[in-house]
């Protein structure tokens, strides 16, 4: 395909997809509605977005004509939405976490990117992501570079290229004592637990709509 230029909004509904599509696949594929409630959360997301239905909708077609995303043949009256970005953009498993994690939580470094990527079926070890990184890089259009480390900070940090260049990164806040690995991991399961539940409920209220 041509190269490949992505809006904040279409990365994040595009990576919401391949998101939930692993971690919960009962709730897969999606709705409209449904992708409009995990691109706005408040947690695992980087920079928090508030994207409309609209937003969504016109992110979604855009998506369909790259052929990123499809509507699912099998849905019945409520039109869901699959990603097709694994194949369009000839990704391994691995690289496709990566890459996902990227999209979803911003500028990352080597540590932070192993740690999130796992939920997605990321590699286990650095010398997995190191090769997953330099795959992404390694291409005739990037999808991925190394950031120069800003002042303060003791790693670099890599991000996605899928919508340009990215602008100068500010420092993240330094984690709590201990890593917060922990905490984190609690947090992004609780997340998707409800998460689920919401997109159960705008289903449901789908169904039971008039007409």
């Amino acid at each position: 395909m041509s190269e490949l230029l992505l809006s904040p909004a279409e990365a994040r509904v595009l990576a919401v997809l391949v998101e939930k599509s692993v971690v919960t696949p009962q709730y897969y594929p999606m709705t409209v509605n449904a992708v409009m409630l995990a691109a706005n959360q408040k947690t695992v997301r980087s920079p928090i977005m508030n994207l409309g239905e609209g937003d969504t909708g016109a992110a979604l077609n855009r998506l369909e004509r790259d052929r990123l995303a499809a509507r699912d043949e099998h849905s019945g009256r409520a039109v869901k939405w699959r990603h097709h970005m694994q194949h369009q953009l000839l990704l391994k498993p691995a690289e496709l976490a990566v890459l996902v994690t990227l999209m979803l939580r911003g500028p990352q470094t080597v540590s932070e990117l192993r740690a999130n990527a796992q939920a997605l079926g990321g590699p286990a070890d650095v010398a997995g992501l190191d090769e997953a990184l330099a795959s992404l890089q390694d291409r005739a259009q990037p999808l991925v570079a190394e950031l120069p480390r800003a002042p303060g900070q003791k790693e670099s940090r890599h991000a996605h290229l899928l919508c340009g260049e990215p602008p100068a990164v500010v420092p993240a806040a330094a984690p709590a004592r201990g890593g917060g690995s922990s905490g984190d991991t609690a947090l992004a399961l609780l997340e998707e637990r409800l998460q689920a539940l919401e997109t159960r409920v705008a289903e449901l209220e789908q169904r039971l709509a008039p007409g």
